[in-house]
């Protein structure tokens, strides 16, 4: 039976079959398949250069960067297989471009008898393409932290004083200026050291742009800058008027307005110290209408001082010249007095018994006056013989108008006449000596005197009244 069971080649197959056999159910039952996950898988970029880099242009992933695939394999060999035992890789000639899209290609590059099966889950990754440009920027310095009050900033140098910017389109939109930020606490004198370049996004908030992207590449990352640190003086504009009394005639100056009214100046510490104040002279003889100049502050230093940096250049002085209106009032006989009168002779003047005085001035201030707020003078005292006269009228006002008018009333017409029971005797006496005349010399006539109706007193005209109608700046004083 040994015998039979030893030499029987058939058998022996059959037993090594069933071995065989066995060893696979009991392999399949103890160590069974697994389908999982494998991802970060890194893309792989080829062809960069010939379809990008050589156009100037530039590329990014917007997307995750890594792909994944569905792996089979047995259990036990499932801690083996990772992502390095895969290739993904996507060709940039291949960009499709109505999307902007390219295929990602995958490869088993190692334990591939370790993989049944794999099944790619990532098909395509989206490619953002754009071109490359080019700036220069000037390097600017930016001063962090304060200077006491009596210093400010007096030039600066930066030395190279350019920065080349290279980066993609959309980057470059967003750079509005290069600097170096330089700390200048408390410093009373130049402050000098190498910074770090930098980009700014914003001219006002001082934002940084983020310089860790490979794209953007700058020529210089560091430059030497120098910032000025001066001792300053705040001094006063002082503007002289010449020529205020002798604008254009019709016209009066008021006032000027000036701006800045201070500025700050630099300089050697003890020159600072004797300059108090810029003086600037203007003449305004014959000017007819508001004028604004500019000065240029410079011009008005002494030798050895300078306008301090930030500060403005020039001065800005508006003079207020305003035209002049004016006004006519009638004057009746009660607000006209007399000086040196007498009782045995009765006072007219002009025709209607009154004058008319005219006042010159700013409409502003002309609103405030009436015909009541003015009194007219006359010296009669020389006239001792009846006859027409003329007399220089004295024309006063209230004295807060005094300085705010040009008053004119020219020569006003005085007609003396003794009162009616002396002048029949008057008349008696003309015919037999023919006609008179007065002491001052002005001619009468005895048949005019005959006919006026006089009373003793100066006749009262009742309360005065302003001319119905005021005429322009452009008529002639009376």
């Amino acid at each position: 039976m040994k015998k039979k069971l030893t030499n029987n080649l058939l058998l022996k197959i059959v037993s090594v079959i069933a071995a065989v056999l066995l060893w696979g159910v009991v392999i399949n039952i103890d160590n069974p398949t697994d389908t999982f996950t494998v991802s970060g898988i890194p893309i792989k970029v080829i062809n960069e250069k010939q379809a990008i880099t050589d156009n100037n242009l530039t590329y990014e992933l917007p997307g995750e960067k890594t792909v994944s695939v569905e792996v089979t394999a047995r259990r036990q060999d499932r801690r083996k297989i990772s992502a390095a035992d895969f290739e993904a890789t996507i060709d940039l000639n291949e960009i499709y471009g109505a999307t902007g899209s390219v295929a990602v290609n995958i490869e088993v590059i190692d334990n591939k008898s370790l993989i049944r099966s794999w099944t790619q889950i990532t098909r395509s990754v989206r490619v953002d393409v754009e071109k490359m440009e080019t700036k220069i920027f000037e390097i600017r310095v930016i001063p962090v932290g304060t200077l006491d009050d009596t210093y400010t900033f007096s030039g600066s140098t930066v030395s190279p004083g350019n920065v080349r910017v290279t980066a993609p389109e959309s980057v470059m939109g967003r750079i509005d200026h290069a600097g170096i930020e330089l700390d200048v606490s408390g410093a009373t004198d130049s402050v000098r050291e190498v910074g770090k370049v930098k980009l700014y996004t914003d001219g006002e908030s001082g934002d940084e742009l983020d310089l860790s992207d490979p794209r953007i590449v700058l020529n210089v990352t560091e430059a030497e800058v120098t910032l000025g640190v001066v001792k300053t003086n705040q001094i006063s504009v002082d503007i002289q008027v010449t020529g205020q009394d002798a604008v254009a005639v019709g016209c009066k100056y008021i006032n000027y307005t000036c701006e800045p009214q201070t500025i700050l100046v630099t300089g050697p510490r003890s020159q600072i110290a004797d300059f108090a104040k810029l003086t600037i002279e203007e003449d305004l003889t014959g000017v007819g209408e508001n004028v604004t100049k500019t000065y240029r502050v410079q011009d008005y230093l002494p030798k050895g001082l300078e306008v301090a940096e930030g500060q403005p250049e020039t001065i800005e002085v508006t003079y207020q010249i305003d035209k002049l209106e004016q006004r006519n009032f009638y004057i009746g006989g009660n607000q006209i007095r007399l000086l040196g009168m007498s009782d045995e002779f009765e006072y007219r003047f002009g025709e209607d018994n009154g004058i008319t005085v005219s006042l010159r001035g700013l409409s502003e201030d002309m609103e405030q006056v009436n015909g009541g707020d003015i009194t007219v003078i006359l010296d009669v005292e020389a006239y001792t013989e009846p006859g027409t006269y003329s007399c220089e009228a004295v024309i006063e006002l209230p004295e807060e108008y005094r300085d705010y008018f040009e008053v004119s009333a020219g020569t006003v017409r005085v007609i003396v006449t003794r009162p009616e029971s002396e002048e029949s005797s008057s008349e008696e006496s003309s015919s037999e000596g023919g006609s008179t005349t007065g002491t001052s010399g002005a001619e009468t006539s005895g048949g005019n005197q005959s006919s006026e109706s006089v009373s003793a007193t100066v006749p009262d005209t009742g309360s005065s009244s302003e001319d119905s109608s005021s005429e322009d700046s452009s008529s002639e004083d009376r």
